[in-house]
C-alpha cells in the first residue's frame, strides 16, 4: 500500500544530515521510498512511501526520526496516487 508522511522537522541540523546520508538500501525489507522533499526552511518535509501497513511505517519512522521530527501517516488510495514509471497494475501490488 501507499503510505503518506508529513514530517514536522524539530531539529533542522539533525534532519538534513539524516536525509545527506539516507541509504534506501538500510530501510527494512517491505519498505520503500518513492519520493520525499524537504521544505527550503528544513521546518517540514513530505514522503511517499511502499509499506505493509501505514502502522509498521509510523512505527520505524518514529524509530529512525522520532527525536528530530513528529512523523504524521497516513494511507493514501491506490486508485489516486501516480508514481512516474509505475503503472497503475504495479502500484497496487
Amino acid at each position: 500500500m501507499y503510505v503518506g508522511v508529513i514530517h514536522t522537522v524539530r531539529d533542522a541540523t539533525a534532519w538534513a544530515e539524516m536525509m545527506r546520508s539516507l541509504d534506501p538500501d538500510s530501510f527494512p525489507a517491505g519498505l520503500e521510498l518513492l519520493a520525499t522533499g524537504t521544505s527550503q526552511d528544513v521546518d517540514r518535509a513530505i514522503c511517499l512511501w511502499r509499506a505493509p501497513s501505514v502502522e509498521q511505517l509510523q512505527t520505524t519512522l518514529d524509530q529512525l526520526a522520532g527525536q528530530i521530527a513528529v512523523n504524521d501517516c497516513f494511507g493514501v488510495s491506490d486508485e489516486f496516487t501516480s508514481v512516474a514509471g509505475q503503472t497503475p497494475q504495479a502500484a497496487t501490488a
